[in-house]
């Protein structure tokens, strides 16, 4: 039987496939079995990340000390409170979160095994559980000591519940169990969104829309679309209720601060949104909040200011090519993280994005299809507005690919005539897909802070002439288009002090390039011993490209000391040098003002 095979104006295109025993065991067994494998490696490391060791575990021994006066202290808005009270339960014990993160990550899989199943048939479940196991994003994301395990687990029950409530249910009391998983799906779908804030506008959005679709649709939609309908306004109810009570208590209905971070990070050109490690730099939110916390609701409150008078200076085409090159991440992810292999996480997400086009086509007459592409759709349209951080993008994204992508695979193997060749042509658009990904990760211009697209720009330190010398070059790249000897070349710069910070750019202006270079080497030498270096890749540098990158990895420096770079590149490369200095990339401090002229 096809997975989507009825009319829609008769009856809504459920399967009614029986489950067998064969599909259990290669479907969600072994998928079970090899996700548990290879989640080993990540249980044994030892590291706790930052924001698990100084902001979760802290909240969550607070929450089982007291979690009533914990609820009442400003200090509970630092982050949502699912992931403190998931690692509560747990007893804020590492050891056993990763236990408790691997036991529902493995019952996330059969949640989203099942899901699958009950919207395209058995081989759309298979295909769920293997895509959610086989890529690193899920298993990376289920095993991390941070929200991410629960979060997944949580969107998992509420797809699951939403599948079950829709779709045929045999027995007697199949309308008071469907109705029970309507209220276990908004449960879910709440708790998630008390987890992880991102759900909170999707909420009355969808409510509203499937309302609507149960009184348009034909009468086979109608039951189906309010249910879903139903199970989104009680995980409404939910987080309203959550917000009211922050609302009496803290005077601001908020699930938790941090959105003022994320949109002001998210809002610099510069960076492109991204986050400023990715360039060599340190979260710079300090020099808006002075000695503020920035997860404090002052400091939030400021963030949130600086981000909209920074957003209204940007030029709108400034500002829409900074939205695409970041939706471009969101969905295929950066080459500022990826790496070399054409299997890393872009390669997968290619397979992922492409069979779920095709799952969203099969499947379109599915509520649950309309359901999983409509939230993936604002998940990315959400977090394109913010900083970009690929853990962000795998929690927002990955589980509902997977589920669009299941229907894709059953489309594909869906009885047909010529059955053989339109598989032969999807794996063929796959690889190449794959391979143009692989081919724009290795040739395209290498990513680095763009200076030009700063709405104000500060200059710390101009370069003098009598300061710098240069090597390997056949005459002087500061006043002529030199060629390189060999394949390296370097130039030194020695002023009598530098002025750099933690969020300073150094910038080597480059009006001329002919040729190929491969890596440049930035090393920072005090006096006093202890070289600090930095690597930045330079495959795919075009003419008029600049070479910028953040000096944060090179602190705290000497003012003494020396800076050496150090090219690599083919023989021959010949290059034209001009300005060099050091720049502010933080619009923290030209914005500060902002933030406290509108101060209550």
């Amino acid at each position: 039987m096809s997975p989507f095979h009825s009319h829609p104006t008769r009856t809504a295109p459920w399967p009614n496939e029986h489950l067998s025993a064969p599909w259990m065991l290669w479907g969600l067994v072994l998928p079970l079995i090899v996700y548990a494998v290879r989640a080993i490696s990540i249980v044994t490391q030892p590291d706790i990340p930052f924001d698990t060791l100084h902001t979760y575990l802290p909240l969550a021994r607070q929450w089982m000390e007291n979690a009533s006066a914990l609820m009442q202290n400003p200090e509970s808005l630092k982050v949502a409170p699912g992931t403190v009270v998931y690692m509560a339960l747990a007893g804020a014990d590492p050891t056993t979160i990763k236990a408790s993160n691997l036991a529902i990550s493995l019952a996330a899989i059969t949640l989203v095994f099942d899901a699958a199943r009950r919207i395209g048939g058995n081989l759309a479940g298979a295909a769920a559980a293997w895509l959610f196991v086989l890529p690193p994003m899920l298993l990376e994301a289920g095993m991390v000591l941070m929200g991410e395990p629960p979060l997944v687990f949580l969107v998992a029950l509420w797809l699951w519940a939403c599948a079950y409530a829709v779709g045929p249910v045999p027995g007697p009391r199949a309308q008071r169990w469907q109705w029970g998983a309507v209220a276990l799906g908004g449960l879910a779908l709440g708790a998630a969104t008390l987890t992880r804030a991102t759900y909170m506008y999707w909420l009355p959005f969808a409510a509203l829309a499937f309302f609507i679709a149960s009184r348009v649709l034909p009468t086979g939609y109608r039951t189906a679309t309010m249910r879903i309908a139903a199970a989104h306004l009680i995980a409404l109810a939910l987080v309203g209720a959550y917000m009211a009570r922050q609302d009496v208590v803290f005077f601001k209905p908020i699930i938790a601060t941090g959105s003022g971070a994320a949109r002001y990070l998210g809002s610099n050109p510069v960076l492109f949104g991204y986050e400023p490690p990715y360039f060599g730099l340190s979260h710079d939110q300090g020099t808006v909040t002075d000695d503020i916390p920035h997860l404090s609701l002052e400091g939030d409150r400021r963030l949130g200011t600086v981000a909209r008078a920074m957003l209204q200076d940007i030029p709108v085409p400034r500002l829409l090519e900074m939205y695409v090159q970041k939706l471009g991440a969101v969905l295929f992810f950066s080459r500022a993280h990826l790496n070399g292999h054409a299997m890393n996480e872009r390669g997968w997400r290619v397979i992922l994005v492409l069979l779920a086009g095709l799952g969203l086509w099969g499947g379109r007459r599915h509520p649950m299809v309309w359901l999983l592409a409509g939230a993936a759709a604002y998940q990315a349209a959400i977090h394109t507005l913010v900083l970009y951080n690929p853990r962000y993008s795998v929690s927002a994204l990955d589980l509902l690919l997977v589920g669009l992508a299941a229907q894709g695979v059953a489309l594909l193997w869906r009885p047909r005539p010529l059955r053989a060749a339109v598989l032969a042509g999807s794996i063929a658009v796959l690889a190449a897909a794959i391979a143009v990904g692989a081919y724009h990760q290795k040739n395209s211009r290498p990513l680095m802070p763009d200076l030009r697209l700063a709405p104000h720009s500060i200059r710390l330190q101009q370069a003098e002439a009598n300061t710098i010398t240069t090597q390997g070059w056949d005459q002087d790249p500061f006043s002529a288009n030199a060629r390189m000897v060999s394949g390296k070349a370097s130039l030194e710069w020695v002023p009598s002090q530098f002025h750099m910070g933690y969020s300073s750019i150094l910038r080597l202006a480059m009006p001329q390039f002919e040729g190929k270079c491969q890596r440049l080497w930035i090393h920072y030498k005090p006096p006093s011993g202890g070289t600090r270096s930095i690597l930045v890749r330079l495959r795919g540098l075009r003419s008029g490209q600049d070479i910028t990158w953040g000096t944060a990895p090179l602190l705290p420096a000497d003012p003494a000391g020396r800076l050496v770079m150090e090219f690599e590149c083919k023989p021959g490369t010949r290059m034209q040098l001009g300005e060099l200095g050091l720049y502010d990339a933080s619009f923290g401090r030209f914005y500060r003002q902002e933030a406290l002229r509108h101060a209550p």
